[in-house]
C-alpha cells in the first residue's frame, strides 16, 4: 500500500497484518505507480520479500506498453479464466530473473 500519511499507513499495515497477510509499504502516493496494472508487482500473488523486489524493479513508463497487450492475452485465457491463469499471465509479462537463488535485475 502507498500513502502520504504515516499514521494512516500504520493503521492499514496493522489491519493487513491482522487479516493474515504480510503488509508491504510501497512508499508515498508519488511512488504508487509501481503497483499499477502491468507493473512487475501487480496481480502476481508474491510474498512480501519478492513483492518488495518486484516493486523496485518497476520502470516508469513501461506499464502502458505491457497493458496494451492484455486484451489479447485475456482472450487467449478463454471465457472463464481461473485465478491461477490470471496470476500466470500477469507474471508472464513481467518475468522474474533469478540469479544464484536470488532475484536479479
Amino acid at each position: 500500500m502507498a500513502g502520504d500519511d504515516i499514521k494512516s499507513k500504520q493503521i492499514v499495515m496493522a489491519l493487513v497484518n491482522d487479516t493474515g497477510f504480510d503488509p508491504v509499504d510501497t512508499g508515498s502516493l508519488d511512488d504508487s505507480w509501481r503497483q499499477q496494472p502491468s507493473t512487475p508487482a501487480y496481480c502476481c500473488d508474491y510474498g512480501a520479500e519478492i513483492m518488495r523486489k518486484r516493486l523496485a524493479a518497476a520502470v516508469r513508463g513501461d506499464a502502458p506498453k505491457k497493458r496494451d497487450k492484455l486484451p489479447d492475452l485475456f482472450a487467449k485465457l478463454g471465457s472463464r479464466p481461473s485465478h491461477h491463469d490470471i496470476i500466470f499471465m500477469n507474471r508472464s509479462i513481467n518475468p522474474l530473473a533469478w540469479t544464484s537463488g536470488t532475484l536479479g535485475m
